[in-house]
């Protein structure tokens, strides 16, 4: 199965469904009132509009399967990571038929590649439980990281 899915740079066409991907992870992982994740979906088209354009936010969409995306944003460099930039990847979301034939693999080896190309060093994400064991296998690791709600 895996070998018949195709993998494409996603376009601004594609807001739609990287929108409705979008909505079906927060359901899914949160659990999410409607409400909260119609607000959170409401913030997110424009922010993606604007930033696909700008060339700061990219996707792949796997065809059939889902979608993942990649975002660049100004960071303070430090001592592992002196760039001034990073690469986060986002929203990597399946639909649950096509889970575990791999297609969530390639889009984070394509994505992975792609930053490789564009002379990153690191990759960055936070996982899902659901998703922590194959972003392992993929050689990412574990840092520490705190937040406050404000």
């Amino acid at each position: 199965m895996v070998h018949t899915v195709t993998i494409r740079h996603a376009t601004l066409a594609d807001l739609p469904l990287l929108l409705q991907y979008r909505r079906a992870m927060a359901e899914e992982i949160d659990n999410a009132d409607p409400s909260v994740v119609n607000r959170m979906i409401t913030a997110l088209e424009p922010y993606l509009r604007a930033g696909i354009a700008e060339g700061r936010w990219h996707a792949w969409i796997a065809e059939p399967g889902g979608s993942g995306s990649l975002e660049i944003v100004q960071w303070v460099p430090g001592r592992q990571d002196p760039s001034a930039r990073r690469a986060w990847i986002h929203s990597l979301y399946i639909e649950p038929s096509f889970r575990r034939l791999g297609i969530g693999r390639r889009l984070t080896q394509t994505i992975v590649d792609w930053c490789r190309k564009q002379r990153f060093e690191w990759v960055y994400l936070h996982p899902s439980e659901l998703g922590r064991p194959l972003y392992q296998s993929l050689g990412f690791e574990s840092v520490s990281e705190m937040r406050l709600k404000l």
